[in-house]
């Protein structure tokens, strides 16, 4: 009889990353039904902290904060962790899984859907990675690790092509090129990314430019900040003061329609003249402001198309890696000494390699008992590899020169 399974972590592709949202900051903002995402932004900002992002997400679209009928009562996602590198970039019905590979990726940070079986439910965990390597090592001297495959792999992606918003000629496009693959396979490899998400565009000058939506009164629709929030506290600051101006000159003509006598009428004129003068003042700040938070808005955006143009390169790049087959021993058992997520080294032909468990096979035979485990090293194997490109390059360089010397 054969078993499989797969773990909990399969949630996060279940769910894709509504941009209308209400709310703001990290901790407040809440998705808008299906039937009220034309209520929001076209594409939500996202950024800060990974693990801090991740539980955004998750606690949005499964947790406290989750719509009634997309809320799951038997997941706990937790509290915010607020810990890995900084992150950037858009949402728009995004799958969250597919977005959480990417936030992971070199941020020192994890994560994992785990069942508890005390309190009976499915928890989320964003940790960083422990860092086992001195003490959790795989050699084949240390009677551990029973076979190693070293391969090399040409770049799939050399240049990175991203294009944003704007038709035609406004097209804003960016290109980011691997100079170094290109150079050592001779080769050229282009890869096209749509982010139409991305509200930029060409302007007269070749240089790139926020793409704003026009409200129904004339102002622009700038959206909120990464966290949530608005771009800049001097921008939240003065659409306050202009709410709050407003209110004054609301007041100041409701106490002008009341007024009777020629001092009330005095009075409710002076009021009227300072709530006037406040409004302009409330407009003029606010002004200036928005042309600020502008360009922290733009300097995000233009950070968010070079990420995708990395990440485009990242995924595609040249690859020297090992596939590894390490044995579980009494000295050094998976579950035990080691887990997903966990730093360990791998020793082969004299050099070390250290890097993170990204997942493991076990199969057990009829009787119960664990027949073999086999860990998953960093992106190793073919198509997804342990990124060892240089170390591997250079032994195929000493071949080539042990040939031409024969």
């Amino acid at each position: 009889m054969y078993v499989g399974g797969k773990c909990d972590n399969k949630i996060a592709y279940g769910y894709l990353a509504f941009p209308g949202v209400t709310g703001s900051g990290t901790d407040r903002m809440s998705p808008l039904p299906v039937s009220e995402q034309w209520r929001g932004q076209d594409s939500r900002p996202a950024g800060g902290p990974a693990g801090q992002a991740l539980w955004v997400e998750c606690d949005m679209a499964v947790g406290n904060r989750a719509l009634p009928d997309r809320r799951v009562e038997g997941v706990d996602v937790g509290s915010n962790p607020k810990i890995g590198g900084d992150v950037g970039g858009t949402l728009r019905y995004d799958t969250l899984g597919t977005t959480f590979e990417k936030w992971c990726q070199d941020k020192n940070v994890g994560y994992r859907f785990l069942w508890n079986p005390a309190r009976k439910k499915i928890e989320l965990t964003v940790f960083e990675p422990r860092d086992l390597s001195r003490h959790i090592r795989f050699s084949k001297e240390l009677g551990n690790l029973r076979e190693v495959v070293w391969t090399l792999t040409a770049p799939r992606v050399t240049r990175a092509i991203v294009a944003c918003q704007g038709q035609g000629a406004e097209r804003y496009l960016y290109q980011q090129v691997d100079s170094e693959g290109e150079q050592q396979w001779g080769l050229v490899a282009e890869q096209f990314v749509d982010r139409r998400d991305i509200p930029l565009k060409t302007n007269a000058q070749g240089e790139p430019e926020l793409v704003l939506r026009k409200n129904s009164d004339g102002s622009e629709e700038m959206g909120t900040g990464p966290d949530g929030a608005e771009w800049t506290p001097a921008l939240a600051a003065a659409k306050k003061a202009v709410a709050d101006a407003q209110k004054q000159a609301a007041d100041a003509d409701a106490a002008a329609e009341k007024a009777k006598t020629d001092a009330e009428k005095l009075k409710a004129a002076q009021l009227k003249a300072a709530a006037t003068a406040a409004v302009t003042a409330a407009a003029v700040n606010l002004m200036n402001a928005t042309t600020d938070a502008k360009k922290v808005m733009l300097t995000h955006f233009v950070k968010t198309v070079k990420d995708a143009a990395a990440a485009a390169l990242k995924e595609g790049e040249k690859a020297g890696n090992f596939q590894i087959y390490p044995i579980d021993t009494e000295q050094i058992r998976f579950g035990v000494d080691y887990f997903v997520g966990d730093k360990i080294t791998v020793m082969v032909d004299g050099q070390e390699y250290s890097d993170i468990v990204r997942e493991v096979t076990i199969t057990v035979e009829d009787g119960g008992r664990t027949q073999s485990v086999t860990p998953k090293v960093g992106q190793q194997g073919m198509g997804d590899p342990l990124n060892l490109y240089r170390t591997v390059f250079e032994m195929r360089e000493k071949l080539r020169k042990l040939e031409s010397r024969m």
